[in-house]
């Protein structure tokens, strides 16, 4: 009974303290689940296109959207996935701080007549301050440690509640029943339930916050009980080919050693030693970026193929963080 007294104690007052910081975080990123939906909204006029002949090489279409802001450097060109589809160019500040410091731009590029379509900075406007604001605070590595603060909470909660709504074997009638009188006996029922119908999803969400918020110490703990920790991307040893391979040549390689595969972006290699990439889907997936083929910049030629599902448990839970946060594991529906 002491024990059942000390949970209520911790519930109650937990979900007073931090109730409000765990309330605006969910409200934020229940919004920003929908990103993507989001900012394909705001892009809308550049993504289609009237396609006409065949399409130019890709290394044209890249170089035009790259021309459009000099000082850039491309870092990823988003493929297109059918005939009316532009091409996305994407481009960040050379040798960046950090991510926030990136300054990322989209330049929409018209695959059949090289043409510019529009472009649009991804570090900029309401939905970047709202991921700001969810993911820090708007206060940076402090504001990080306290939403992790704000998970940790949210989990004792999430662990607690079921504990104290169960009434015992004898009594589990009364766990699913719903008062109506008195008010107040109403809404602690309904909160309850709830609470204890979501637990599991709330345990999950707070982890994966938690995973994010000490980026650093939950890979070790991943690493130390998987027994595996992340997959590096391989290196370029031989010498930097006097005229590197072109982007078109890269996606080529890439789909004659993947037939089957979709693929999504396209990274090239911006530094001595590192490797070009291709992420791809294989029929059936719904989580993009997954898998990721790696290439040779100087001659295209595949150094590695990293299938998700062939990758040692702790860079399999690494990779899912993500999907598991934001619910995209299982598509739209989830």
């Amino acid at each position: 009974m002491r024990v059942r007294a000390l949970l209520r104690t911790l519930h109650t007052w937990g979900g007073l303290t931090i109730g409000l910081l765990v309330a605006v975080l969910a409200l934020s990123g229940s919004a920003l689940v929908f990103r993507g939906d989001i900012e394909r909204r705001q892009v809308r006029d550049w993504l289609e296109v009237q396609p006409t002949g065949t399409p130019l090489a890709l290394e044209r279409v890249v170089a035009a959207g790259a021309a459009q802001i000099p000082e850039k450097e491309v870092v990823r060109v988003v493929l297109p996935q059918g005939p009316r589809d532009s091409v996305e160019v994407i481009l960040q500040k050379r040798r960046p701080r950090n991510l926030k410091d990136a300054d990322l731009v989209g330049v929409f590029v018209d695959p059949y007549r090289g043409v510019v379509l529009g472009q649009h900075a991804r570090a900029a406007g309401w939905l970047w301050r709202l991921q700001d604001f969810h993911y820090a605070l708007f206060a940076g590595d402090p504001g990080l440690k306290v939403n992790g603060v704000g998970a940790a909470a949210l989990l004792g909660l999430a662990l607690t509640g079921p504990l104290l709504w169960w009434p015992g074997w004898r009594r589990r009638a009364d766990a699913f029943h719903i008062r109506r009188r008195p008010a107040i006996a109403k809404w602690r029922d309904l909160h309850a339930l709830s609470g204890a119908v979501a637990s599991l999803v709330l345990m999950f969400i707070s982890v994966t916050a938690l995973y994010f918020a000490y980026r650093t110490t939950a890979m070790a703990v991943v690493a130390l009980a998987s027994g595996s920790g992340g997959v590096q991307p391989p290196r370029v040893s031989a010498p930097a080919a006097a005229v590197p391979a072109r982007i078109d040549e890269l996606l080529q390689s890439a789909r004659t050693a993947l037939p089957a595969a979709i693929f999504d972006e396209l990274r090239p290699s911006r530094a001595s030693g590192m490797a070009a990439s291709v992420s791809f889907r294989l029929p059936g997936d719904t989580v993009v970026g997954r898998h990721r083929i790696y290439l040779d910049p100087g001659t295209a030629a595949v150094l590695r193929v990293d299938r998700f599902e062939t990758l040692p448990l702790g860079a399999r839970v690494q990779g899912n963080i993500v999907p598991w946060h934001y619910g995209t594991f299982g598509g739209r529906l989830t």
